[in-house]
C-alpha cells in the first residue's frame, strides 16, 4: 500500500463514509496516458463520483465546459472566466455577481493535468475528497474546528484545500443538477498534507462522541418521552 492510500480505510471509518474517498492530484506534466476517450463533461466536479471508482486523468479541454471551474482549478484566468457564455448566463439568473469573483478561491498555478482517482490506489496525491452528511460533519468539525464553510461556487474547495485548508461545501445549486449529489450529502476537500494529523484528530473526536453518547444515551433514559 502507497502512504496516501492507507488513508481510505481509517477515513471511512471514522466518518461513517457510504462513499469511497477520492484523491486528486494536480500535474506538472500533461497526462501520461494520453488517454483521450474521456467524453465530454459539463463541470469537473462530475469526475468527483466517477472517480470514486476509476482513475481519471484530465486535461484543461476536459473542464472548458464550465467557466467557473476552470478558473477555480487554475486553467483560466478571471477575465477568460467571467467572458465565458456560461458565466454570462449564471451572472444573468442572479446566481453569481461579477464582483463575487472577486472572493471565489483558485490554484494559483495552471496544472498541466489533473488526476481523479480512489484513494486505496493515489500515491502521492495534493487533495482528497469526501462526501459528508450532517452526522459526519459533526464529527469532522469535532475533530478540525478551523474548517471553513464555503459558499458557492462548490468546487472552490479544491483550491482551498490544495492550499491547506480544510474546507466543506454544502453544494451548490449548479454543481447539483450537474452531478445529481443528494440533499443529505454535501462534499469536503482535504488538504493531503495535513491527512495524519487529521486522522489522529478523528480518532480522540470519535472517542470523545462515543463517552458523551453513552452519558447522554443513559441520562435520557430517566426522563418520559413527549407524544
Amino acid at each position: 500500500m502507497t502512504s496516501a492510500s492507507v488513508w481510505a480505510a481509517p477515513l471511512i471509518e471514522l466518518l461513517g463514509l457510504a462513499h469511497p474517498p477520492v484523491a486528486i492530484t494536480f500535474g506538472t506534466q500533461p497526462a501520461a496516458s494520453g488517454d483521450r476517450s474521456l467524453p465530454a463533461q459539463p463541470a469537473g466536479c462530475c469526475f468527483w463520483e466517477p472517480a470514486q471508482r476509476q482513475s481519471l486523468d484530465t486535461q484543461a479541454a476536459d473542464h472548458a465546459n464550465c467557466s467557473v471551474g476552470s478558473y477555480t482549478h487554475g486553467l483560466i484566468d478571471m477575465a477568460t472566466a467571467a467572458a465565458g457564455a456560461d458565466t454570462t448566463v449564471l451572472v444573468s439568473s442572479e446566481w453569481i455577481t461579477a464582483a463575487d469573483f472577486d472572493h471565489v478561491a483558485h490554484l494559483p498555478f495552471r496544472p498541466a493535468s489533473i488526476r481523479y482517482e480512489p484513494l486505496t490506489v493515489a500515491t502521492s496525491p495534493d487533495v482528497v475528497l469526501v462526501r459528508l452528511t450532517p452526522s459526519s460533519l459533526m464529527t469532522l468539525q469535532g475533530a478540525c474546528p478551523d474548517l471553513r464553510l464555503v459558499t458557492r461556487p462548490q468546487c472552490q474547495i479544491v483550491p482551498l484545500a490544495g492550499n491547506g485548508q480544510i474546507a466543506v461545501s454544502p453544494g451548490c445549486a449548479v454543481s447539483r443538477a450537474r452531478t445529481g449529489l443528494p440533499p443529505g450529502e454535501m462534499t469536503c476537500a482535504l488538504p493531503a498534507a495535513r491527512m495524519p494529523a487529521v486522522i489522529d484528530r478523528l480518532q480522540q473526536a470519535v472517542a470523545a462522541d462515543q463517552r458523551a453518547a453513552s452519558y447522554a444515551a443513559a441520562d435520557r433514559r430517566r426522563f418520559a418521552k413527549l407524544d
